[in-house]
């Protein structure tokens, strides 16, 4: 229990259930919003993984999609079946797979990120950006503090852009 009452658990538990909840019902809702665009929340994340990281290679998209494997390749292929994505094999190493956006995947892109964005902000109404940028700063202590290879960490909290030491 919280010491000080306010919460039904204690801080930490409290922060990680809410955490949780948080992100299930933003990916339902995102889901449902997301069917008029042809695409599920999976196809969505790996759609806006593959458009952020350019020669996106399956690794890349596993580690930044925190997506399943099977769900992840199953994910690939309904969106390369679809005509989003393409994959090709880099030469001299043919068991790399990497993938990127065909030009209707970025259209696809542009139609759902504008919606999402509006979404994400709409969530968050309330919160001015210092406390926003603090639940961030809190979020990636977390990650840094969960993940034992601290290089890892700090690529997943770059998402694919150049990495800047992020302080414990």
């Amino acid at each position: 229990m919280d010491p000080q009452g306010e919460f039904p658990l204690g801080p930490a538990e409290y922060f990680f259930y809410l955490l949780f909840q948080t992100v299930r019902q933003r990916d339902i809702f995102f889901d449902q919003a997301l069917s008029d665009t042809g695409l599920n929340l999976h196809r969505w994340r790996t759609l806006a993984v593959i458009r952020r990281i350019e020669n996106c290679s399956m690794k890349d998209l596993a580690l930044y999609s925190a997506i399943d494997r099977t769900t992840l390749t199953r994910a690939v292929d309904q969106l390369v079946r679809l005509g989003l994505v393409e994959r090709w094999s880099p030469t001299g190493d043919r068991r790399r797979v990497n993938v990127a956006l065909t030009a209707q995947g970025e259209a696809v892109y542009e139609q759902a990120v504008d919606m999402l964005r509006r979404e994400n902000a709409a969530m968050l109404s309330g919160n001015d950006e210092p406390t926003v940028r603090e639940a961030i700063r809190v979020l990636q202590r977390a990650i840094l503090n969960l993940m034992p290879d601290r290089l890892q960490a700090e690529r997943l909290l770059a998402y694919g852009r150049p990495m800047r030491r992020v302080s414990k």
